[in-house]
């Protein structure tokens, strides 16, 4: 297309300007015709075209603002990506969510090598529903340039990598992250699950869980599982059961804290009790801890 006059600039200007005062008024009727006299002096511009697209949709035609937005984008595939792929996401059909991912992709080298951070979180969001996992990460990467390694990009790496059921790629970003802030405390809780996983010795263990406990002396959970550890481990049981203590104390409810206290009560040799907090794990258990506490029932009782 040649480039516009002088004149065409002036007229365009005046008219989208007061499209867009109209839009702000709520004449919609006004601001599609004034829109549609933009679109005639610059027929390539995207920003016009989205606009119209959105208003198609908005009085049901969707097939003709679906094609206005498409047109847009391929005018201006750097700035008009995000109502196109709004609208191909809202259709939610295979097909339009593989359109998005390619607008997202085109969009997304357009941009290089200074990608809008909005565009990089749709296109991660799009990786991680498709289970593109290298692709996912290779978008942190970009993310990590603009806001820094954080504490949310270690934990949606360390994610990915337990997804792929890679624990070793796991730790270490664990204590990559740790190395920058040992305080924080999600990053330690996951080092801890992550340390189970690969059968970590308890000695190796307790000094995480101190770690976490300085910092936050009743996170529950921690409590429960040092004190578990503890149990199963020939720890210090008296230890063990002033830890479980309070967890049962702060939700006498949960399950697998009172599974916790019930075990450590049969191993100082306290059946009775034992069966007490062991009955009443039972009463709130759900299925997937059901199985494991009916089996510490059976052991105290004596039953094979």
């Amino acid at each position: 297309m040649q480039a516009m006059t002088v004149e065409q600039e002036q007229q365009f200007t005046y008219y989208w300007y007061a499209a867009k005062q109209a839009i702000v008024e709520e004449r919609y009727d006004d601001a599609y015709v004034l829109l549609t006299f933009c679109h005639a002096i610059n027929p390539e511009d995207g920003h016009t075209m989205t606009c119209l697209g959105i208003i198609e949709q908005g009085i049901g035609n969707d097939l003709k603002g679906l094609l206005l937005l498409n047109d847009a984008f391929e005018a201006d595939p750097h700035d008009q990506w995000y109502h196109y792929v709004k609208t191909l996401l809202d259709i939610n059909t295979p097909s339009s969510w593989a359109q998005a991912l390619i607008v997202l992709e085109k969009a997304h080298d357009v941009q290089q090598p200074n990608c809008d951070e909005e565009l990089l979180d749709q296109l991660q969001d799009m990786y991680l529903k498709l289970d593109k996992w290298s692709e996912a990460l290779a978008i942190q990467d970009e993310l990590d340039k603009i806001n820094g390694y954080t504490s949310q990009s270690a934990i949606l790496r360390v994610r990915i990598w337990i997804i792929q059921k890679k624990p070793k790629k796991a730790l270490a970003e664990v204590n990559r992250y740790l190395e920058q802030d040992p305080t924080d405390v999600n990053l330690l809780e996951y080092k801890v699950g992550i340390m189970g996983v690969t059968k970590a010795k308890a000695k190796e263990l307790y000094p995480i869980y101190e770690q976490i406990l300085e910092i936050n002396p009743h996170n529950l959970s921690i409590l429960n599982d040092y004190a578990w550890t503890l149990a199963t481990h020939k720890g210090d049981l008296n230890k063990a059961e002033s830890m479980s203590a309070i967890t049962i104390k702060e939700d006498p409810y949960n399950a697998t804290f009172l599974d916790t206290y019930g075990w450590i009560m049969y191993m100082k040799g306290e059946k009775d009790l034992a069966l007490f907090y062991l009955t009443r794990a039972q009463m709130y258990a759900e299925e997937d801890n059901m199985a494991e506490i009916k089996e510490h029932i059976k052991k105290v009782k004596g039953e094979k």
